[in-house]
């Protein structure tokens, strides 16, 4: 077993110098040193003045009988610790899990080093997958009316202005919304907001048949936007789940298969269900009254199920961990108030320039081709489903790029990839802009629909740098300048000609690409100027010799496995290879490695003991041991 010194530096935290002073005074006085003075609470014969020797060591057995427990209690935790830094499985101490199904980071709060992408085990994975598919549904009725605008404002003789002013509606409520969960997700965690948002939001969405005036239907999609706010939390739930070099990739991957509903949504309602439902019914205005039941029923159960099925963090539930002491409480307006950084707001500027783009092309794409090259709504939302459809991979390859480059340059590298992002962004939408055919419009479209997502999941690769203890709130409010744009280019196409509109958009996200240069995030290099701390440069060499360790302690799995396997067969007299031949096998391949794992525990170990976290703020020992 590996000694005190080369414990995870939370296990020193564990004994505090009191305690230490404590425990120090039950023993024996070394030769040489003086013995202290007598306690008031000795033995009675203490006071016997003919044995003066044994009367100034004496201890009250009771305090021996009460420190002992507190002893060996430390005793198992600094041992459970050096497990945890052996192996990378393990779940810390304090967690509600014994072992995890991928490495974790355990100065980090159990946080995932690696994404299992196929896996559904609990909590890490779970946790990811329960988020997309939130966000996928939430997405799917907060869009459930856009494919049937044309329809509704064909029965209801709406102007263009009327459509436009409802989809400005749809927008505002995220906004406020989004503002508002990013703290409670800091306090509460992400699975209770999730399920609540979805099942109310669910509501007015199968209401939308209702609707017999423009602003009835203004009214109505303002509250249906109140799914929109669902973005927090599945941005949230993953940083709460993987470590902040994958947050990136992890974000990327919830984001981008979430905003896949806006792209469903536009095939599911408009080219399955309205031309279904317009032959059973016989009537275009009955199926686009009846058609949005289908939906809502599908997020509302789902909302009702996700509290039972997921876990809030990856050592448990908020409520539980509060309770034990491994979490802090956090005051709703002091994560709002911290929050509101600058680097806070040019992001949330450069998310309105990529995510507000997607959010109106989800309104607008159907509309356009209508007009543009005079198509049928069916034809018109397989279109629009194709722009959607770039999150299956766009986004997430962003967030992978943001995450690779951090490694080899740091912040710079983030920075520099989501401004060449949003750059190619601007320029393709001025190309779409002057598009004459509907095959040059596709084209030009499933293009800038890569940057405008990529952009998204490279900004939010930064987002959980901003601050470390008030993620959500950051979140919400980066995520918020994703309507706000929505609704200012909503304004530019209620107004304007599409092509001058486009333009206008085009320009705006071109501009707010060279705002990357203002981001400094404290201890990191900005994209121009600046150097890493010496603690940044610390801890991304740790997270190398984490997954260094964890891909090896993956392939130890890998072997174990194929062992038991070879037993089974051999057993059941099924013949095969001897456990003896495959073990000399490994050392005939791998006997060059053997000693890697210990070496690069050794060093993560010297590594682990930061002195400031790498947003400038100090570590204490026992923000080691909490999860924020």
């Amino acid at each position: 077993m590996a000694s005190s010194e080369t414990a995870a530096p939370v296990a020193e935290a564990l004994s505090s110098p009191l305690e230490e002073d404590r425990l120090q005074s039950t023993r024996e006085p070394s030769e040489g040193v003086d013995a202290p003075a007598a306690s008031p609470i000795q033995v009675e014969n203490s006071n016997d003045p003919s044995n003066p020797a044994e009367s100034s060591t004496a201890v009250n057995p009771l305090v021996v009988f009460q420190l002992d427990p507190l002893e060996q209690e430390a005793k198992r935790v600094r041992e459970e610790w050096e497990e945890c830094a052996r192996d990378p499985f393990k779940a810390s101490p304090q967690s509600k899990y014994p072992r995890y199904d991928i490495p974790v980071d355990h100065s980090a709060g159990d946080r995932a080093t690696l994404i299992k992408i196929f896996s559904w085990k609990r909590p890490h994975m779970r946790g990811l997958h329960c988020a997309w598919i939130s966000f996928f549904l939430a997405f799917m009725i907060w869009f459930a009316p856009a494919p049937l605008l044309k329809e509704i404002q064909d029965t209801l003789q709406l102007s263009k202005q009327q459509i436009w002013t409802s989809s400005i509606t749809n927008d505002c409520t995220a906004i406020f919304m989004r503002i508002i969960m990013g703290p409670v997700c800091d306090n509460y965690a992400a699975r209770w907001p999730m399920a609540i948002v979805l099942m109310v939001a669910s509501i007015p969405t199968a209401m939308l048949g209702l609707v017999n005036s423009g602003s009835g239907l203004a009214v109505i999609r303002f509250f249906i936007g109140i799914a929109g706010s669902s973005f927090v939390m599945s941005q949230f739930w993953p940083s709460r789940m993987f470590a902040r070099d994958i947050a990136g990739t992890a974000n990327g991957i919830v984001g981008g298969w979430g905003n896949l509903g806006g792209a469903w949504t536009q095939i599911f309602m408009g080219s399955i269900l309205f031309p279904a439902f317009e032959k059973y019914y016989g009537s275009a205005e009955k199926s686009w009254r009846m058609i949005c039941v289908v939906p809502a029923a599908i997020a509302f159960t789902w909302g009702a199920i996700l509290p039972w099925i997921s876990d809030d963090a990856p050592m448990g539930n908020y409520q539980e961990m509060k309770k034990r002491g491994t979490m802090d409480r956090i005051v709703f307006t002091t994560s709002l108030r911290s929050g509101m950084t600058r680097n806070t707001w040019i992001l949330f500027i450069q998310y309105a320039c990529c995510f507000g783009v997607e959010l109106v092309m989800n309104n607008a794409s159907v509309l356009y081709y209508n007009y543009q090259f005079d198509l049928e709504t069916e034809d018109a939302a397989k279109i629009g489903f194709l722009y959607g459809s770039m999150n299956i991979f766009a986004r997430a390859i962003g967030g992978l790029c943001s995450d690779r480059l951090n490694i080899k340059m740091g912040m710079k590298g983030r920075l520099w990839l989501q401004t060449i992002l949003l750059l190619c962004e601007g320029t393709m939408i001025v190309v779409f802009a002057y598009a004459q055919t509907l095959g040059g419009a596709i084209a030009t479209m499933c293009i800038f629909s890569i940057f405008t997502q990529a952009a998204e999941g490279a900004i939010y690769g930064v987002v959980p740098y901003v601050h470390k203890l008030h993620t959500g709130a950051v979140a919400g409010f980066v995520g918020s300048g994703g309507n706000v744009g929505s609704v200012v280019y909503g304004i530019g196409f209620r107004n304007m000609e599409y092509k001058a509109a486009f333009l206008m958009m085009g320009s705006l996200v071109i501009a707010s690409s060279f705002l990357s240069i203002f981001i400094h995030i404290p201890c990191h290099a900005g994209m121009l100027w600046g150097e890493d701390n010496h603690t940044v440069l610390q801890a991304r060499e740790r997270y190398r010799l984490q997954r260094e360790m964890a891909r090896h302690a993956v392939e130890e799995q890998s072997r174990q496995g194929s062992r038991s396997n070879l037993n089974h067969r051999n057993n059941d007299g099924e013949g095969g290879a001897t456990v003896e031949s495959l073990d000399k096998n490994e050392q005939g391949s791998d006997g060059a490695e053997d000693n890697t794992p210990a070496e690069v525990e050794r060093e993560g170990n010297n590594t682990n003991d930061e002195a400031a976290v790498e947003t400038g703020e100090i570590t204490t020992k026992s923000d080691l041991t909490n999860d924020h």
